[in-house]
């Protein structure tokens, strides 16, 4: 069955390798370029997974998790970020996300997180 797969990635040419990855994956995805974007899209369709980044435009990416949360506590979240900190590491973990890569990282470490993520919640 096909997901929708939300990419909040203010990076055009990394949230489009994205896109097209989902996308060969025979599912749906929904770019935005910033958080506010991103929680906004949240709010009105329904979405299987978020792959976000941390530094973004007017709400970054640790603060859109945190709303999220307040939403949904189990929507599963990746973070592909060039800010993968300890201390942004202990925030994502603390807040459920599922999987943190790092900047740069291959299509491959991308397409096996999202695999791993969409089978271990698939019903």
């Amino acid at each position: 069955m096909q997901k929708n797969i939300l990419v909040a990635e203010d990076d055009k040419n990394i949230a489009n390798l994205i896109k097209e990855l989902i996308k060969r994956k025979g599912n749906n995805a929904i770019l935005a370029t910033d958080g506010e974007e991103a929680f906004k899209l949240f709010s009105s369709v329904k979405v299987d997974l978020i792959i976000t980044d941390l530094k973004m435009p007017h709400i970054d990416g640790m603060t859109l998790i945190k709303m999220i949360r307040e939403k949904n506590k189990s929507i599963p979240i990746i973070i592909i970020t060039g800010y993968g900190s300890e201390e942004n590491r202990n925030k994502a973990n603390l807040l459920g996300v599922s999987t943190i890569l790092q900047k740069p990282c291959s299509i491959i470490d991308i397409s096996n997180a999202i695999e791993s993520v969409l089978n271990i919640s698939a019903p």
